[in-house]
């Protein structure tokens, strides 16, 4: 037999079995949505962020998994798939493009968002210092290529 309640967000009457009735019950997916929101519920909002959701679950994963990742495992599966592409995208360098690492070398430090690393000769698998470029943005890069038009296109 249905039991009579009343929607935790808008308060409308509703009908449900007394196997479904949780905690908080709503009428719709709708006003779920509306409790469920920081903006429209800021001072009710109770359910968990997922915006770091990713970092969450690698500590989650280095808790329950302590030795699956470790760099020696890392190495061996890097040295296992290294040079098994098509050659035709950037070197990667442990899940990083290699270009980008080399580019932080030569800057002494991380590269800030947005930050273009631009391949001279248009070759993205030359990696050498001497032909790679840093932009402050993709704005600047785009500029570059419209002022050299013609060889490069990387």
């Amino acid at each position: 037999m249905k039991m009579l309640l009343k929607c935790d967000w808008c308060g409308a009457p509703m009908e449900r079995y007394p196997s479904k009735i949780k905690a908080r019950n709503f009428c719709s997916r709708e006003c779920f949505g509306k409790f469920s929101s920081k903006t429209t519920n800021p001072e009710g909002y109770g359910y968990r962020s997922f915006e770091k959701n990713s970092k969450r679950m690698a500590e989650m994963n280095r808790q329950l998994n302590p030795g699956r990742m470790t760099p020696a495992t890392r190495s061996k599966l890097r040295k296992a798939r290294f040079g098994t592409g098509e050659g035709k995208s950037y070197v990667k360098q442990y899940g990083r493009h290699e270009h980008r690492v080399v580019a932080e070398r030569i800057l002494g430090r991380s590269l800030k968002p947005g930050e273009v690393v631009h391949h001279i000769d248009g070759n993205k698998r030359n990696n050498s210092p001497e032909n790679l470029m840093i932009f402050e943005n993709q704005a600047q890069h785009a500029t570059w290529h419209q002022m050299h038009k013609g060889g490069d296109a990387v």
